[in-house]
């Protein structure tokens, strides 16, 4: 059964991932991981793999600090409150 058939039309689920540091990490030291993370996007290889496992890579205005921080606290107020209603937690 579907979340459509189950009722639920709006339901929208997708998997995303993101590049983390502790905090405190100094920003020159981000920012140079950022580069390599979007010079690592543009890999042919890479990219190639992303196909074979049908994954879409952000775009590349997505991937970065900013985005990826707006994108943790748009999920968190999403997901937050329904996985408190339903007694579980995310870590």
């Amino acid at each position: 059964m579907t979340a459509r058939e189950a009722g639920f039309p709006q339901f929208e689920l997708s998997v995303w991932h993101g590049l983390y540091a502790p905090a405190g990490v100094p920003e020159e030291v981000v920012t140079k991981l950022s580069g390599a993370l979007q010079a690592a996007m543009e890999d042919a290889t890479l990219k190639e793999r992303f196909v074979q496992i049908a994954t879409v890579p952000a775009s590349k205005d997505q991937a970065t600090p900013a985005a990826l921080r707006t994108k943790l606290e748009s999920e968190t107020n999403r997901w937050g409150p329904i996985l408190k209603a339903a007694g579980q937690f995310a870590d």
